[in-house]
């Protein structure tokens, strides 16, 4: 395999050498990447070296003290983990998965509802050759209740009643489900779409918390967002962006911008709480929806310490594969700095998706790491120089 023209593949084995030494191709099994460290979470580190063993990070470490590897140095570079897209759909295949997200540096991606028959293909994900996959399986919701008003029946596993909804959870969960999804959506129609009863919804999370999943609850209406909270969701996916209730067309927005007080209370206590959301800002920007009711909710709660994930919702209206950079870009206007779009992208994507060892550089995690050429900007993640997956080399 070819490597970049803009990397520096130098080889340290205490031999003293003044000159870089170029390596024949990449280096497998042991090695280090080198340069600034953006670990996930937490502070870049300059000048230092992620060293792998085994398609794991064995420790993170001074570049300067590495002698007993190959060390992967591009220039002015920056290495940070693989990006995880936390939304997303239709990606059964482990080529889909290969071809359209890791072979462009995206080395997980997150489900978020599917029918049940492609559970199986979407969990299969071989070490070193696919983006690694979370999986919903399909939303639970009441009889009419989203999603069924605009997805197949597919898609939805309609419950009637707590033990219903517990017994969904426990059948998911022995086919793999990793994450559970539901939903607090009302819709935009005269009439409301049927939304769980309160003791359902606590059901379903209270038995997929006893079981280690955690749940993911559609919100885009903000008369949803209390209800979710109160069932016990984990993550609120996309930003709830509008406000109808009793028929009732509402303000999220106060005259000056921010959101109304009803809404920041909310925004508060999922802070507190550590419930993360998922903005996927990309998917309804292409809406007649766009504007401040998207970004100021968004930027209110990275204000408040909330911990945002990334997902654009590919490939609802016309999203793309490939490296999010349109979401990456979309909430730095939200508010968000440099690392902390990495660390939506990276640390906490994975906790959404429940990756409990990828999304940071940290001994003992899978080597999942990606190297560009200079800061980490959306610019140059659309263009890695190194990806690497597992401890592979895929570029």
């Amino acid at each position: 395999m070819a490597l970049s023209r803009r990397a520096f593949l130098i080889l340290l084995a205490g031999t003293g050498l003044s000159a870089p030494v170029a390596l024949a191709g990449p280096p497998n099994g042991t090695f280090a990447l080198a340069g600034t460290v953006y670990p996930g979470r937490g502070t870049p580190l300059p000048g230092h070296a992620v060293l792998v063993r085994r398609g794991r990070i064995e420790g993170l470490v001074r570049a300067r003290t590495v002698s007993d590897r190959p060390v992967v140095a591009p220039e002015n570079g920056s290495i940070l983990p693989g990006v995880i897209n936390a939304h997303c759909h239709n990606l059964y295949t482990v080529r889909d998965r290969r071809e359209r997200w890791l072979d462009h540096g995206v080395t997980a991606i997150g489900d978020a509802g599917s029918p049940l028959k492609f559970l199986p293909a979407l969990l299969n994900s071989p070490s070193g050759q696919t983006a690694s996959a979370s999986a919903c399986g399909p939303m639970l919701c009441p009889p009419g209740g989203y999603p069924l008003p605009v997805h197949s029946p597919e898609h939805a596993l309609a419950v009637t009643s707590p033990d219903e909804g517990s017994d969904a959870v426990r059948k998911l969960a022995d086919l793999g489900a990793t994450r559970i999804k539901i939903a607090f959506e009302p819709g935009t129609l005269p009439g409301p779409w049927p939304l769980f009863d309160q003791a359902t919804a606590m059901a379903i999370c209270d038995t997929a918390h006893r079981l280690g999943l955690a749940v993911r609850c559609h919100v885009e209406d903000l008369s949803g967002l209390e209800p979710a909270l109160n069932a016990g969701a984990d993550c609120i996916e996309h930003v709830p962006y509008r406000w109808h209730e009793h028929g009732i067309i509402r303000p999220i927005l106060d005259p000056d911008g921010i959101p109304v007080p009803h809404y920041q209370r909310l925004l508060e206590r999922m802070a507190l709480d550590g419930v993360t959301m998922t903005p996927t800002l990309d998917v309804f920007t292409r809406t007649p929806w766009n504007g401040p009711s998207l970004f100021e909710p968004v930027r209110a709660f990275h204000a408040l310490g909330g911990r945002i994930a990334l997902g654009n919702d590919f490939p609802y209206r016309r999203t793309d594969a490939g490296m999010p950079v349109r979401e990456m870009r979309l909430l730095a206007k939200a508010g968000l700095g440099q690392s902390a779009v990495i660390e939506a992208a990276t640390a906490t994507a994975a906790q959404v998706c429940g990756f409990r060892h990828r999304g940071r550089i940290a001994p003992g995690m899978a080597a999942d790491l990606l190297a560009v050429g200079g800061a980490p900007s959306p610019d140059a993640l659309q263009d890695p120089v190194h990806v690497v997956k597992d401890g592979v080399f895929i570029r």
